[in-house]
């Protein structure tokens, strides 16, 4: 047993596909801004980097890949369409 001093380490959270996909799927239907959006990817991308969550098991490579992209969607220069949020859709689906 754990005396009050010492820490319990909490579990991280998992950041899942599935979350990312609802995310862009609100943003396609204009639920979600692509501000709204890019503040939340940036949150999850950083929260992973500093152990608070961690990415789906099997899945970490393409969720970094498609938080990287996320992030910066709404700055004009790297502001995604809806073809290219489809493909990432598509690449969280196919591994």
């Amino acid at each position: 047993m754990s005396s009050p001093s010492q820490a319990i380490p909490a579990q991280a959270s998992i950041t899942m596909r599935a979350a990312i996909v609802k995310r862009i799927e609100a943003r396609l239907s204009g639920q979600l801004t692509d501000t709204a959006l890019a503040a939340w990817a940036f949150e999850r991308f950083y929260a992973e980097e500093l152990g608070s969550e961690t990415y789906e098991a099997g899945a970490e490579v393409a969720i970094a890949d498609v938080l990287d992209a996320l992030m910066f969607a709404d700055d004009p220069g790297f502001q995604l369409v809806e073809e290219e949020l489809r493909a990432l859709i598509a690449q969280l689906g196919t591994l």
